[in-house]
């Protein structure tokens, strides 16, 4: 009998559980993020690595000195960006423009996220105000007013759409200041 109970709750919890989708691989908080590295106790590089079935997998960490010199933090109204998982939908520097997921861009300034595989379009929407942009392209729309993004543009890395934020940011009116020491991009809503 606690073995149909079982069963049934699980089922149940199946049914009312809501589905992962490609915004649950990050999430906000006030901790400063810290970044996947690895250190050994005597400064000495060493290999790590795992057993996987009975095979030595082996796990190639940056040390940490290099970890903390190539990442980027995003803040936004006090809140940093903190990623699930190992790197790749972190945020990144391309042409000097600050690029983070779009998922996570679109939680941190409210924008509803229409995408027309077809065409690679992204269409934001907050407020009555419309953002159109393309994967690839310089040109975006703001409610039917065409805007050329300079320096780096909408693209895909690991099948995870980035967006150069502080254009954006700057359209629905955030503060921007980026720290070069902490390599830290902080939005601030007006």
């Amino acid at each position: 009998m606690p073995r149909k109970r079982l069963v049934c709750s699980l089922l149940c919890l199946l049914l009312i559980a809501s589905p992962v989708h490609a915004a649950d691989n990050f999430f906000w908080s006030e901790a400063v993020p810290m970044p996947s590295c690895y250190q050994s106790r005597d400064g000495a590089q060493k290999e790590m690595g795992v057993v996987i079935d009975g095979q030595r997998v082996q796990i190639d960490l940056p040390s940490c000195e290099e970890a903390l010199k190539n990442r980027v933090l995003v803040r936004v109204n006090g809140k940093y960006l903190h990623m699930r998982g190992e790197g790749e939908a972190a945020p990144f520097i391309e042409n000097g423009r600050t690029m983070i997921p779009l998922r996570a861009m679109a939680d941190a300034f409210g924008f509803q996220v229409e995408w027309e595989q077809s065409e690679r379009k992204i269409t934001l929407t907050k407020d009555g105000k419309q953002i159109v942009l393309y994967i690839g392209k310089p040109e975006m729309s703001v409610d039917g007013q065409s805007v050329l993004l300079t320096e780096a543009v909408p693209m895909m890395k690991h099948n995870v759409t980035f967006l150069p934020v502080r254009p954006l940011a700057e359209i629905i009116g955030s503060e921007v200041d980026w720290d070069a020491g902490t390599r830290t991009a902080t939005f601030t809503a007006k």
